[in-house]
């Protein structure tokens, strides 16, 4: 089964490699990040919104590879296939081999696993050294070695500088050591303190130095993430509870601070969580997947009708729960709520082995597997047409726009003004971001900033700019092309005339 598992999961993976259009806002960051370092810019790479870890591996294989974004791609590409590993091994573990082989399909086929694993972004790699961290600390549990826990500290460390929910491991080991030593009350406290104590040594091993730095950069001692702040205020603003300040771009991480927001606005703060509460699961449910949900149900039944913290997958349910809680804290979102999607699967397969069980005791053994195939037929169904969705395919027309322009220009310093810099990224130009410039200080803004196009989508040109919109000519933009999505979306792509008024 887990020969079948790898062959499902690399299929997929290369079909939407393939069927890949158009690279995402933050894999252009981790690329400008991943440059600086392999130029010798580690202060530039450092100064980047994200944790550098992914950047840094981004860097390492390129050499190899000889493009940036595909680069990043393989590397995806990569640790989507070996989540495999890790998870083919903590089932095995806490369940058995039939329900670890299943669950490694379901992981092959997931929609979003298999999207995020050609996309040039942390999760893939993220959702490895997790997982691995995970296994190796039901590992240590079960055979009290002290080995496994420095080993799943310096994993889950070394995963903090992909993603900073990392650092849910320093809650969550201690506090289920000390929840079954006052379970059982056993007298290996002093072991469960070295393990934790382990643990969260060999964590900051990694994580320490990296903290530092974010403390001496942003002046604030015991900073852990320059992207908090930015990520609760945008969750805030979008239940309604908090308004930008004037002038204040939330988008600037510099200017908004995670602690400063709750400390400020304690009672909006609290209205996000509990109005996040129940959306939470439904995120949960939908970044899963409706076709995976009714497998799932009937798995958890046999998880809560017995007594869970005797169950071997406690560990699995605390960890699902707390990082579902963790978000809620912060942002309700699918690419957050993926983190838990892998070590959820067991429970699916469960569920699948129980329609199973269930149709062979109830029916003849014709009847039983003809119900279950159809069964099959009905999942699959319901999962390939979403699982094998081309990637950004209605952004493909940035791409093309941004590819025109290289092969306008392979100098490197070509001046493009936009709002989208995967537009620049494409055609490997100077970005001039449009963004906070208003309409009558466009014409003035280009021709300081030495414009030579000017490249917009036509909705945000007519909204933002309809005077100009209406006779480009008139402030000296001239329409060289125009380049059309696959749901008509239209980028305008304007020549920048050098005497402007």
């Amino acid at each position: 089964m887990i020969v079948t598992a790898v062959l499902v999961t690399v299929a997929v993976r290369l079909y939407l490699l393939w069927q890949y259009y158009c690279i995402s806002s933050d894999g252009i960051h981790y690329i400008g990040a991943a440059q600086d370092f392999f130029a010798g810019h580690v202060a530039a790479g450092l100064a980047s919104v994200y944790p550098p870890a992914y950047p840094l591996l981004i860097a390492a294989l390129f050499p190899l590879v000889g493009e940036w974004e595909l680069a990043g791609q393989i590397l995806s590409l990569f640790f989507g296939v070996l989540l495999l590993w890790p998870l083919y091994r903590l089932f095995c573990e806490v369940y058995d081999a039939r329900v670890a082989g299943i669950a490694c399909v379901l992981a092959g086929l997931s929609p979003f696993l298999a999207r995020y694993s050609v996309h040039v972004r942390t999760e893939s790699p993220f959702l490895f050294f997790s997982t691995l961290a995970l296994l190796l600390f039901y590992q240590g549990m079960q055979t009290r070695r002290l080995g496994r826990f420095l080993w799943g500290g310096l994993v889950a460390g070394f995963g903090y500088l992909i993603r900073p929910e990392a650092l849910g491991f320093l809650i969550i080991v201690p506090a289920f050591l000390g929840f079954f030593w006052l379970l059982k009350k056993e007298p290996d406290g002093l072991w469960r303190i070295k393990s934790a104590a382990v643990w969260c040594a060999a964590f900051m091993l990694f994580a320490l130095p990296f903290i530092t730095y974010l403390s001496i950069e942003t002046g604030r001692w015991g900073a852990l993430s320059r992207k908090a702040g930015m990520t609760l205020a945008i969750s805030m603003q979008a239940y309604g509870l908090l308004e930008a300040d004037d002038g204040q771009d939330v988008s600037s991480v510099e200017s908004v601070e995670f602690v400063d927001i709750v400390r400020h606005h304690p009672i909006q703060y609290l209205r996000k969580v509990a109005m996040g509460f129940f959306p939470a699961f439904g995120v949960f449910f939908e970044v899963l997947h409706f076709s995976y949900v009714p497998f799932l149900l009937a798995g958890l039944y046999f998880v809560f009708r017995d007594k869970v913290w005797q169950r071997k997958d406690f560990l699995i349910l605390c960890f699902v729960c707390f990082y579902l809680f963790a978000f809620l804290l912060i942002l309700v979102r699918r690419r957050y709520s993926l983190q838990v999607v892998p070590v959820s699967l067991g429970w699916v397969a469960i569920g699948v082995l129980w329609a199973w069980d269930y149709l062979r005791a109830s029916l003849p053994i014709r009847s039983a597997r003809l119900v279950f195939v159809l069964i099959i037929l009905a999942f699959l169904g319901g999962t390939l047409p979403k699982t094998l969705t081309a990637i950004s395919r209605e952004k493909g027309y940035v791409r093309e726009t941004g590819r025109y322009l290289k092969e306008r220009d392979r100098s490197g310093k070509l001046n493009v003004a936009v709002w989208d810099d995967r537009i620049t990224f494409y055609a490997q130009a100077n970005t001039l971001f449009l963004a906070g410039i208003e309409e009558s200080r466009l014409a003035g803004r280009l021709r300081e900033q030495r414009a030579d196009y000017l490249a917009v989508e036509s909705k945000a040109w007519q909204k933002f700019y309809p005077g100009i919109a209406s006779q480009p000519e008139a402030y000296g933009l001239a329409l060289e092309r125009e380049f059309v999505g696959y749901r008509r979306d239209r980028m305008l792509l304007f020549k920048v005339k050098v005497a402007m008024e």
